[in-house]
């Protein structure tokens, strides 16, 4: 495999714009990406301005609303702080050796200010747990009108839960080694909250476009779709669901991200230049 270049982020750091704090031109990004349409790389940093909000973090703290010249033409775009252009090279396509480069660029510095690596699939997480809120809270609100029991949501619930898994989710905690109170979402990985996903708002399209009615219906629908999400991913990965590993939890990954934007803020409020020499080493 050839050795990576990290070339393009040679001059990064010579290329930020001083204003109190150092901040990079969203243009100038996209061309350091590989990116040649800003109608496309705008798409990444709405993504990457989504995380931001996701994470509790002022959007206008890290990505700063502006005004440049193009062929004398006002066009809106974005002055983007050291962790806005983080967050937007963790969204970035990473099949263009730019964004790869990034990744690792950007990557190595959080890591040194939270001493701990951030993975690729972290933000991935935070997204799609945030889509299972959503698709919990329309699934309760379909079961609603469907007529469930005022005490049987949580038997509902569990049905699914026992159609995917084939267990409760009790035992199925207990299975996993998840932590007394922890939530089973909150440390599945990328493909098992995927898997959730598609339960949950397969669950809820099935009620409605068949007009399913009653607690005992409710939950033979909720079991249904849960086992025929359970065999689609034990036919396409060999894995059955409960045997997929937890990963951090992800409330922890939220601490390690913020902390990371502190870290990063501090370090632009420096005099002083973030070195890239450490991430040049082989």
């Amino acid at each position: 495999m050839p050795e990576m270049s990290l070339a393009p982020f040679e001059d990064f750091e010579d290329c930020a714009k001083e204003n109190g704090t150092r901040h990079w031109d969203a243009y100038y990004l996209m061309a350091q990406l590989g990116y040649d349409s800003y109608a496309s790389f705008s798409k990444v940093i709405n993504k990457a301005i989504a995380s931001c909000a996701q994470l509790g973090i002022q959007i206008h703290d890290a990505f700063l609303q502006t005004t440049i010249l193009i062929e004398g033409r006002a066009t809106p775009s974005y002055d983007l702080t050291r962790f806005a252009c983080f967050l937007v090279a963790m969204h970035a396509d990473d099949k263009k050796q730019q964004v790869a480069a990034a990744k690792i660029y950007f990557a190595a510095i959080a890591s040194s200010i939270i001493e701990k690596a951030i993975a690729e699939g972290d933000l991935q997480r935070l997204e799609m747990r945030e889509d299972i809120r959503t698709g919990e809270k329309i699934l309760s609100s379909t079961a609603k009108q469907a007529g469930i029991r005022a005490d049987g949501y949580a038997f509902f619930k569990d049905a699914g839960i026992r159609g995917m898994y084939d267990m409760s989710l009790k035992h199925l905690l207990q299975r996993k080694g998840i932590p007394a109170g922890g939530s089973l979402y909150d440390f599945a990985g990328a493909t098992e909250l995927a898997g959730n996903y598609f339960r949950i708002t397969q669950t809820s399209e099935r009620i409605k476009s068949k007009g399913v009615y009653g607690q005992k219906a409710l939950e033979a629908t909720a079991t249904n779709i849960g086992r025929a999400v359970r065999s689609t991913m034990i036919a396409n990965s060999g894995i059955a669901p409960e045997n997929l590993k937890i990963a951090d939890d992800i409330n922890e990954v939220k601490k390690r991200l913020k902390t990371t934007h502190r870290g990063m803020k501090k370090l632009d409020k420096t005099s002083h230049k973030a070195t890239s020499l450490p991430l040049l080493e082989e």
